[in-house]
């Protein structure tokens, strides 16, 4: 059961954020050192298990956390801040590699015929449970965080933070910043695209 930081672990933290925001740059570095486990945690599922590219967003938010530390107003958790920094930095990366990807597709299918590039893809609905349940064994998780790079990157948010976060309604709807009602819509749509790029792995298994 995850468990939260205690009110003295909460006040100290405050103080180095306080301090860091004052030029303390030992008390911004502790900071960084405390959550750099939580930033890399974090950064690993924005980029599907890419440890590679999991240390380099890593180091991205780090710095972003140096140049803009003194815009954190403390109206939020600093685990919340610092997640909603490697979102936005995951997302830029996201529609980067992705352009890089299409691109590079475009130029292997360049030689298909039309009818094979107009085959329908067939994406079967079926009852929603827990993806992480569903994919139990490692290989199948594996492909799941494969595929989960597939998907746009609200989806792909949303199903990290309900399923490999256990982050309640209320918890999503104050990390991204988006009402209670809008959250539960974007999980169905998210695990609806999921069950589509997942198909072919789990067969007639629900997702």
């Amino acid at each position: 059961m995850k468990t939260g930081p205690t009110p003295e672990e909460l006040s100290a933290e405050r103080d180095l954020i306080r301090r860091a925001q004052d030029g303390d740059e030992a008390a911004l570095e502790q900071l960084l050192t405390d959550n750099q486990d939580l930033i890399y945690r974090t950064a690993l599922r924005f980029t599907s298990g890419r440890e590679e590219a999991a240390a380099e967003l890593a180091q991205e938010v780090m710095i972003s956390v140096f140049r803009h530390i003194g815009q954190f107003r403390l109206q939020s958790r600093f685990s919340t801040w610092l997640y909603r920094i490697t979102s936005n930095l995951g997302k830029n990366r996201y529609v980067v590699e992705n352009r890089e990807r299409a691109r590079f597709v475009s130029l292997e299918t360049a030689g298909q015929s039309e009818d094979e590039e107009k085959r329908p893809v067939n994406r079967p609905d079926a009852k929603a449970v827990n993806p992480r349940s569903a994919a139990a064994d490692s290989e199948t998780m594996g492909v799941l965080y494969e595929r989960l790079e597939l998907l746009e990157p609200e989806w792909r948010e949303i199903i990290l933070l309900r399923f490999f976060e256990n982050q309640s309604y209320e918890e999503i709807a104050e990390t991204i910043g988006i009402p209670i009602g809008t959250v539960k819509s974007r999980i169905n749509r998210a695990r609806r695209a999921l069950r589509g790029v997942m198909q072919d792995v789990l067969g007639e298994r629900a997702l």
